[in-house]
């Protein structure tokens, strides 16, 4: 039987490219997302709801993508890269069985 993967969240902004980097890495792998829009200009976030959320949630954190597994802060693409290389990366996603 097929584990069941937890909820994920990813805030990020459509022209960032390592939020684009992110968000081809979990669509790869397979795995399911919800994309959260933080408005962007030139590099500067803009006073949106998402932002506030994401900047909150994630205990001050200022920069994109933030993402977030069954409600908890996990991190940014960095840290999706690292789990990838050190085969950890599926634990942080499917629920435990």
């Amino acid at each position: 039987m097929p584990q069941k993967q937890k909820e994920v969240e990813l805030f990020g902004s459509v022209f960032c490219p390592y939020c684009i980097q992110a968000k081809r890495f979990l669509k790869e792998r397979g795995i399911e997302f919800s994309y959260r829009e933080v408005v962007m200009i030139l590099g500067w976030k803009l006073p949106s709801p998402n932002y506030f959320e994401m900047k909150r949630r994630s205990k001050g954190k200022k920069t994109v993508p933030q993402i977030f597994i069954a409600g908890e802060h996990y991190g940014d693409e960095e840290r999706l890269f690292a789990e990838d290389r050190e085969g950890t990366l599926e634990a942080s996603f499917l629920e435990a069985s």
